[in-house]
């Protein structure tokens, strides 16, 4: 028996007709969850941790809003996508959206190429997330092994870090720019793990 290795997507909304509809658009290439309410929705969020949700705004209770923001306010589910799945098309709903957490917003009633083209897409940009922090966390483990070298480099290491961060802004290379240097100036000091203590 092999593992179901397909993405998994919660899906909320508290009419059993649109779940199906969905259910019908995602069900071949997903693994889906549902929840008809938003208390529901952000138990299995934390329990079964979904690559992707898709959630609608207007339900009793706890509104999609609401859900968003509690799962966005919450560091074990923050980085699960959301897009809102609803009737409110108006400008102002959709703005309303965006600012509770989501990535996206589909207008109901739902077309089927949209949905698929919005998921694929929302789940490759957390691929590529994910990408880049594995990579991240290996510049850093690389640089807490040359730690191991010598005590000082440990320490010279994150300094020198920062201090190439702070330069990089002063030269007026932005803030990504600046990142992307804080996170790689830990590399500069790697060489000395093949250097022989003698």
């Amino acid at each position: 028996m092999t593992e179901d290795c397909r993405p998994r997507l919660l899906l909320v909304d508290d009419e059993p007709a649109n779940l199906q509809i969905l259910r019908h658009i995602l069900q071949e290439d997903y693994r889906l969850l549902f929840a008809r309410n938003g208390e529901k929705a952000l138990q299995l969020a934390a329990d079964e941790s979904p690559n992707l949700i898709l959630l609608d705004v207007m339900m009793p209770d706890v509104t999609g809003l609401e859900v968003c923001r509690r799962l966005k306010a919450t560091p074990a589910t923050a980085r699960i996508p959301v897009i809102f799945v609803t009737a409110l098309s108006d400008p102002q709903d959709e703005s309303g959206g965006f600012e509770a957490g989501a990535v996206d917003y589909i207008a109901k009633p739902v077309s089927a190429p949209i949905v698929k083209a919005r998921v694929r897409t929302h789940l490759s940009l957390v691929r590529v997330d994910e990408l880049y922090a594995s990579r991240l966390q290996i510049i850093q483990r690389l640089g807490r092994a040359a730690e191991y070298k010598d005590n000082e480099t440990g320490l010279h290491v994150v300094r020198m870090s920062h201090y190439s961060a702070i330069l990089a802004r002063a030269a007026g290379l932005g803030d990504r720019l600046a990142d992307d240097i804080l996170h790689a100036a830990p590399m500069h000091d790697v060489g000395k793990l093949g250097i022989p203590d003698a």
